[in-house]
């Protein structure tokens, strides 16, 4: 018998070393035991966070440490689940005894017995049935944690990857978002509500069932004290104290479309920041971040109050600190989640550019011997290509005759800037500008897509793109990409390059800023108008779906959209009246702390005085003050200076015979400062021919135009002394004046003009089809 008992003895010996030592070490541990959860954080650009990222659908902080975890939060969670965790080995037998005493009397389990080293192991594992077997893993598994680390490693793991219920894991992340407090700074009271809410995090959510997490934080403060880790007088503090719970998850969530970028154009930079477990510091000013979301909202219920707009208009908005290229502040929407389509970011989605595209054509412009002072035809003109014909106007409609470059910019004329575009060498040039130099990556590959309106914005830009294109006019001709951070370039957006002439840059800032020059279109009032000097452009698509403003000093260039995600129009709203007033207030507050300054004058810049009517020099001419207007050049390129021809017996500066229609117009307000070429005597009458529409034109009738752009614009070239009289037997011709409509139709149409005055008459061809 007892040669029995002692192999009896040795045998339980031996089971129990192989089965707490040596079977534990065939049950791999966790890969994810080396990793605790940690949402990637953003932080602004003086380390303030923006936003954390979810970690596996995990709402985690940083890991805390074991010696930041508070006594009070310790003993809590040993008191709720697992008082003997200094004590046992990873397996509490004397919980294990407990467990099945209970379930023996109330015939089922009511109570558990995993000690938090098995719990560690379950929250780290992969999913698995919960069964008998898995329990004995786990338990295993547990033994092997046990052996090689120590409790304080176990703890910390613990405590780090616990749930506490919406979606929010650790003790850190629990901490900030039920009490916005550090860890350090939880209460007993605090301390024993977050151990007790990992028992059934959803079923007591505090948000949705704070009695029921009361109830369950009265049982911990009790185990507690049954534990003696707090006296008498500690828990009835803690059970009267009052719990001031946050009123929602005080999740941290700023510039969320700027965070979507990074995501996708800096990946490289995330994937490192993830590995190596380090924050991504962003270029956002988290100060002006927030300024701009409240201005933006602001002057949108403006908007929509004064224009009596729904409420569903949405504002974008681009800050870029020009010296390095960061981006200072971003806001994609109205409101990222309170707002019908506020997750679209409307900083990177593609709209219809309007008038914002105008300063590059006026770029290239100067850059070939022209001048701010070279004259311009505001006057019709159609283009006829295998599209079909084109013909520009301006915004109101009318018509200015000679105006000045300057003039024309900056009141964003139509007709010239097409003209110019034109008279450069068509759209290719301002669209290899734009795609090549300039990095608009939503253009499409050939500027044929697009023809002479390109110059008016026919084209869909990103706002960040274009916002950085205007950074570069701000750098005077250097084109940097941008960055959104720090330390970092963000690939695929463009590389550093020259890719103006600096004075032609500088004029056209000169231009830009130009308060006086603009105010015929804009006002001396308007948005536009800074208390310091601020280039800036607007735009308008058609049927005013977009309006933008963008504008820029030599520190600062700032990018505005107004308008709606569904592309329905907004009521007469403009870049002026929409953008504007939010690229005003941003202006302001960018420059509030920092001394506004514009460019110096370059030497290679000159000033002279002009006939403001033809744009030449003034040498020994005299005119009128009224007909002087003092203008800037480059020095290489100068208008020519003015002599006799320019101007008739009456000192009246001569017009082209290309002005003769316009001259005869209601739109002619120079009568009394100007007059026609004289038609020399022997020269041959000009030849009576019909130019619009051209012979063998194809219109195309266009649904998304208003009437589906289905008036065709009748014109002849002649002496401009012609009565004429139009007739068509297919279509009909509406007369407003001087101006003369065909009311389109589809099909072959033939339409003559005549001359009442001398009876001759020509003939032309068209076909209209419907797209």
């Amino acid at each position: 018998m007892k040669r029995i008992l002692t192999a009896l003895v040795i045998a339980c010996f031996l089971g129990y070393g192989f089965l707490f030592y040596a079977a534990p070490l065939f049950f791999p541990l966790p890969a994810e035991l080396e990793r605790a959860p940690r949402g990637l954080l953003f932080t602004d650009r003086e380390g303030r966070p923006i936003r954390r990222l979810l970690d596996g659908g995990l709402r985690a902080d940083e890991p805390a440490t074991f010696d930041e975890f508070p006594n009070a939060l310790i003993e809590a969670t040993l008191a709720a689940e697992d008082s003997r965790f200094f004590s046992h080995n990873g397996i509490d037998f004397i919980g294990i005894a407990r467990a099945l005493k209970d379930a023996a009397g109330a015939q089922e389990f009511v109570s558990g017995a995993s000690t938090i080293t098995q719990q560690t192991i379950k929250l780290y594992s992969p999913r698995r049935k919960r069964d008998f077997k898995t329990k004995i893993i786990e338990a295993l598994t547990a033994r092997k944690l046990e052996m090689f680390a120590d409790k304080e490693t176990i703890l910390t793991a613990y405590l780090n990857k616990l749930p506490y219920g919406n979606q929010l894991t650790g003790t850190r992340a629990a901490a900030r978002s039920y009490f916005a407090k550090p860890l350090g700074d939880l209460s007993v009271a605090e301390s024993a509500l977050l151990a007790g809410l990992p028992n059934k995090p959803s079923k007591i959510n505090p948000w949705r069932n704070l009695e029921g997490a009361q109830k369950r934080q009265t049982w911990v403060l009790q185990r507690m004290a049954e534990e003696k880790f707090i006296t008498s007088t500690r828990l009835a503090s803690a059970l009267n104290e009052e719990l001031n719970l946050v009123p929602r998850v005080a999740q941290v969530f700023h510039a969320p479309h700027l965070i979507q970028l990074i995501q996708k154009h800096d990946r490289e930079a995330v994937l490192e920041a993830e590995a190596k477990g380090t924050n991504i510091t962003t270029t956002i000013d988290l100060d002006l971040q927030k300024f701009v979301e409240s201005a933006a909202r602001a002057e949108l219920a403006r908007l929509c109050h004064e224009s009596k707009e729904a409420n569903d208009l949405h504002a974008a908005v681009v800050v870029i600190e020009n010296q390095s290229g960061n981006i200072l502040a971003l806001s994609g929407s109205r409101s990222f989640f309170s707002s019908r389509s506020g997750q679209v970011n409307g900083a990177w989605s593609p709209r219809s550019a309007g008038s914002t595209l105008k300063p590059f054509t006026y770029l290239l412009a100067l850059q070939r011997n022209y001048t701010p002072a070279t004259i311009l035809a505001d006057t019709p003109i159609e283009y006829v290509s295998s599209a079909g014909s084109y013909q520009p106007v301006n915004f109101d409609r009318r018509f200015n005759g000679p105006v000045s470059l300057r003039h024309a910019l900056a009141n964003s004329l139509n007709v010239p800037a097409v003209k110019l575009l034109n008279a450069l060498g068509g759209p290719e040039i301002l669209h290899h500008l734009l795609k090549e130099d300039l990095k608009l990556t939503s253009l499409t590959p050939t500027g044929a897509d697009y023809g002479l309106g390109l110059t008016l914005g026919n084209a869909e830009v990103r706002l960040l793109e274009l916002t950085n294109a205007y950074a570069c006019l701000a750098r005077l001709g250097e084109f940097r990409p941008v960055r959104m951070t720090k330390n970092s370039t963000q690939r695929g957006l463009g590389d550093s390059s020259v890719v103006f002439d600096r004075d032609a840059a500088w004029l056209i800032a000169d231009i830009l800023a130009d308060e006086q020059a603009r105010s015929e279109a804009f006002g001396l009032h308007s948005p536009l108008n800074l208390p310091f000097r601020t280039a800036a452009k607007t735009g308008t698509s058609t049927d005013f779906r977009d309006n933008w403003t963008i504008g820029f000093t030599p520190d600062y260039t700032v990018g505005v959209w107004v308008g709606r995600f569904n592309n329905h129009p907004l009521n007469q709203v403009s870049g002026a009246r929409g953008a504007a007033p939010i690229f005003h207030r941003v202006m302001v507050r960018l420059h509030r702390e920092r001394e506004p300054r514009w460019y110096e004058r370059p030497d290679t810049i000159v000033q002279h005085s002009i006939d403001r009517i033809s744009g030449h020099r003034l040498g020994s001419h005299q005119l009128p003050s009224g007909r002087i207007r003092r203008e800037l050049f480059i020095q290489q390129h100068l208008t020519p200076l003015a002599n006799n021809l320019d101007y008739g017996p009456d000192g009246k500066t001569l017009l082209s015979l290309d002005y003769t229609n316009w001259w005869q117009s209601e739109a002619n307000d120079l009568y009394r400062v100007a007059e026609l070429t004289p038609i020399p005597e022997h020269a041959p009458p000009p030849r009576f021919q019909i130019i619009s529409p051209a012979e063998g034109t194809v219109a195309f009738l266009d649904p998304d135009l208003p009437s589906l752009g289905g008036k065709f614009p009748l014109k002849i070239s002649g002496s401009g002394r012609e009565e004429i009289e139009w007739a068509s037997e297919t279509l009909a011709v509406e007369n407003d004046g001087e101006l003369s409509w065909l009311i389109l139709e589809p099909g072959e149409h033939e339409v003559t003009a005549c001359d009442r005055n001398t009876g001759r008459e020509v003939m032309t061809r068209l076909s209209v089809e419907s797209l």
